[in-house]
């Protein structure tokens, strides 16, 4: 699998040389839906066991009871319903699709943990990054917004929204300290104007949520074509190739197997690879680069999407993403060279226009991903919206020490309110901005490469199931 040999026994390579020789391109027998030969079992025993034949893992007894005992606990999560419920437990039970399920397979990946209550599903992808794969928003804008399982992962909990909010307040008593002090020679009109004329931060506030909320449009916009456009193109060519593969080696022989998965394998791996580039841009040091897991492959050796030879190849290689179509494109061009492959020249041009297609859209998604906002734009939304609650806490400050004065408490209880609830608004939403240009990091709320990888294997492996049985032939 990681290196150049192409391995071809039996009638197949005799069938396939007659027909090179006569200048035609063999059928590939759709309709055969025989036995492995003994011979074959056992050479594809030893491919298995060899680390360089990443998907192609063997299993013995031990690991089928453990395999079991690890999809009841992967695809189940029962909740604590009330007690007296007359729900069966099968009703109770919480459900995720299919597609979205990790390997059953110790030998291969992906493998992680999947949680799945009643408010979402919950990716674990392991060394502490968690990632949510979908949330109930129905029970969300109901009462689903009061539950702790959703303030712990949005702005509220962040320890610098309530270190921010109190500096603020903190401000906002030194202010008031000040005024206090200084009023005791002024009469009751001015300190009254005092309280109601402070109106600064009004037109300061419609200036900043005007230029902050179309900042935020226009990365929210770029956030939406990055997943629906380019990404979403991408795992669609893989799917599409899989599909090809499936159709053209539905047998189930080692050579037909190792072809289509092969395939697979490489697309897969192009996603992995493709979110350590760019998790590589928003590193400033080589220690967050190996905290990112930017520049270490252990981990797709681990899940087997990648051989020691290919790690070998791609060590120090710049835009490793690209590489695999590479790889396949020149696995693809060598099948029709040697005549796997009904219609080769049609079908090299097919899958070379996929592979053009494909890296296109990661030389897109990484372009996207470097290209900022100019840094004085930038600069100046985050300075009108810090100046904005700057100026609250200091009109607080001034409300506060004159009421110390003047018995009129009505402006200090909105002033109490606005300077709690604006920061939370302005900061989260710079806040927002800033995670969702590169949703590739591990953020609670960034893509899932596990789940992806889960969903690409599941819909592709299931392409080829279909492939080897399909309902129009019949048991003979």
């Amino acid at each position: 699998v990681g290196g150049n040999a192409y391995i071809m026994v039996g009638p197949m390579s005799e069938t396939m040389s007659k027909s090179k020789s006569e200048g035609s391109v063999p059928r590939v027998a759709w309709l055969q839906r025989t036995a492995i030969p003994e011979n074959e079992v056992a050479a594809s025993d030893d491919a298995d066991a060899d680390p360089e034949a990443p998907l192609l893992g063997r299993r013995n007894p031990r690991e089928e009871e453990q395999r079991h005992m690890r999809q009841q606990a992967r695809r189940r999560c029962v909740p604590k319903w009330p007690l007296g419920s007359s729900n069966s437990a099968k009703e109770r039970e919480c459900y995720a699709p299919l597609t979205d399920m990790p390997s059953n397979d110790p030998s291969r990946g992906p493998h992680f943990r999947y949680e799945v209550n009643d408010m979402m599903r919950m990716v674990y992808e392991g060394n502490g990054v968690r990632k949510i794969a979908r949330y109930r928003e129905k029970k969300l804008v109901r009462s689903g917004w009061m539950s702790t399982k959703i303030w712990g992962t949005t702005y509220l909990a962040s320890g610098y929204c309530w270190v921010q909010i109190l500096m603020l307040w903190l401000g906002s008593g030194v202010v008031a300290v000040l005024v206090y002090g200084i009023l005791h020679q002024v009469n009751d009109k001015t300190i009254a104007s005092l309280q109601t004329g402070l109106r600064i931060s009004d037109t300061l506030r419609t200036l900043a949520a005007f230029i902050l909320g179309f900042y935020l449009e226009k990365t929210i916009n770029i956030w939406w074509t990055l997943r629906h456009d380019t990404l979403q193109q991408l795992m669609n060519i893989v799917d599409n190739m899989c599909l090809r593969m499936a159709i053209y080696f539905p047998g189930n022989s080692y050579e037909d197997r190792h072809a289509r998965e092969t395939i697979m394998r490489y697309g897969i791996l192009s996603l992995a690879l493709l979110f350590k580039d760019a998790r590589e841009v928003d590193v400033w040091s080589r220690e967050e680069a190996e905290k990112a897991g930017a520049l270490n492959l252990t981990d797709l050796m681990e899940e087997r999407l990648l051989t020691t030879r290919e790690a070998a190849l791609l060590e120090g290689m710049p835009a490793k993403s690209q590489m695999c179509w590479v790889w396949i494109s020149s696995l693809f061009t060598k099948w029709c060279l040697d005549g796997r492959l009904p219609d080769p020249l049609g079908n090299q041009n097919t899958m070379l226009a996929y592979s053009e297609q494909a890296r296109n859209a990661i030389s897109t998604i990484l372009a996207q991903l470097n290209m900022q906002f100019p840094l004085n734009y930038s600069h100046l939304i985050v300075f009108f919206s810090k100046l904005y609650m700057i100026i609250l806490s200091v009109e607080a400050g001034v409300t506060f020490g004159s009421s110390l004065h003047h018995t009129n408490y009505a402006d200090v209880i909105s002033k109490c309110f606005i300077l709690t609830i604006a920061p939370i608004l302005y900061q989260g939403l710079l806040e927002i901005k800033e995670h969702i240009s590169n949703p590739f990091r591990d953020d609670i709320t960034d893509y899932s490469f596990k789940m992806f990888h889960a969903r690409l294997q599941n819909e592709c492996s299931a392409f080829f199931k279909c492939a080897m049985d399909p309902p129009y032939t019949t048991a003979e």
